[in-house]
């Protein structure tokens, strides 16, 4: 962990902005394949950095609530795929769906956050 600033996401945001075309220009203009590939991908990085450890908290509370267990993600997933198989959890349960349809939410937040179905999605919400 730095101790003086600038943090991670202000140094990804200063790499950003330099790769970035200047405003008025059409994104991506100028820019080869493959840097437009990595402007992407530190872009991808950039959200994981900012939202994937709430995401990720999340994800295991509404876990460890459903199954009223205690326990690892991995391992929590792995006792609701085994519920599932095993019927032993409605897959119409409201709070099953619930889960399901938030964590897959978080991980289109940080993978695709402008992929149309997302946003539809999230406007409902």
């Amino acid at each position: 962990m730095p101790l003086n600033p600038p943090d991670r996401l202000q140094l990804l945001d200063i790499v950003l902005e330099v790769l970035e075309a200047p405003p008025g220009t059409p994104p991506g203009a100028g820019l080869s394949y493959d840097a437009r590939i990595a402007l992407s991908l530190l872009r991808l990085v950039r959200r994981e950095l900012e939202l994937g450890d709430r995401l990720a908290a999340d994800e295991h509370a509404r876990l460890a609530a459903l199954l009223d267990e205690a326990g690892a993600t991995p391992a929590l997933n792995a006792a609701l795929c085994g519920r599932l198989r095993q019927r032993r959890l409605d897959r119409a349960d409201p709070a099953l769906l619930r889960h399901l349809r938030l964590t897959t939410l978080a991980k289109l937040a940080i993978d695709n956050p402008r992929y149309s179905a997302y946003q539809r999605a999230c406007a409902r919400q």
